[in-house]
């Protein structure tokens, strides 16, 4: 199966989930609901089953396992989580806010609203009150890759800001400023400061992104 089918498949499941209804949240909630799940799919149950409705509370942990993706709406934007993925969802005045804690996260917002992704000591952003969406991509505990899919992102380093445009893709590496030759931290040495070493991505990476983000402003959404 080629990978061009493959994307296409999964923009058109992405559309199915967004237009998927909500339920409503459970009477005597302790708190107000942040959002909703709008679809879990399985890829190895036939037919890509997929299941969603559950109420989101600031707080929670959403986490999936393999061959699962999930996608939540918060508001007016929104999250998906790829496969093996787990991320910590809190509520922002204007958005919300995910700490991942591995795996890939596809966030996205309305204008006049945003979201925030922290990784890593990272925080990814839309840089204005324009819609702009992003995928975050841990790929191991000292390495990002982040890649801007409309809008754009503003990536705050340890207070070095970095703007990613739509269509751009950087690998981000996290290093100690002790670290020595062999990039080990020598025993004993402070561990509070980092710089963040960021490498371009080449364009080709960051078709399947682009095919996401159509699935995100589907006519569906309100």
């Amino acid at each position: 199966m080629s990978k061009s089918f493959i994307a296409v498949s999964n923009a058109i499941l992405a559309i199915v989930l967004v237009c998927a209804p909500a339920k409503a949240a459970p009477a005597g909630a302790a708190s107000s609901p942040l959002g909703f799940v709008v679809g879990v799919e399985n890829s190895n149950v036939a037919g890509g089953a997929s299941m969603g409705g559950a109420t989101i509370y600031d707080g929670d942990r959403l986490r999936t396992q393999e061959h699962e993706t999930m996608r939540v709406r918060i508001g007016g934007g929104q999250i998906l989580l790829r496969q093996n993925t787990a991320a910590d969802v809190h509520a922002l005045p204007n958005g919300f806010s995910a700490s991942l804690a591995s795996g890939t996260v596809v966030a996205s917002s309305a204008a006049g609203q945003t979201f925030q992704i922290v990784a890593d000591g990272v925080t990814i952003r839309p840089a204005n009150a324009q819609a702009a969406s992003g995928q975050i991509a841990m790929i191991g505990a000292k390495e990002l890759v982040l890649t801007g899919i409309h809008g754009t992102l503003e990536v705050n380093m340890g207070g070095e800001l970095k703007t990613v445009e739509a269509g751009s893709s950087y690998r981000l590496e996290v290093e100690s400023e002790e670290s020595g030759p062999d990039g080990q931290v020598p025993v004993g040495a402070a561990r509070k400061h980092r710089h963040y070493l960021l490498y371009v991505v080449p364009t080709v990476a960051v078709v399947a992104s682009l095919v996401i983000w159509r699935a995100l402003v589907s006519p569906c959404l309100p």
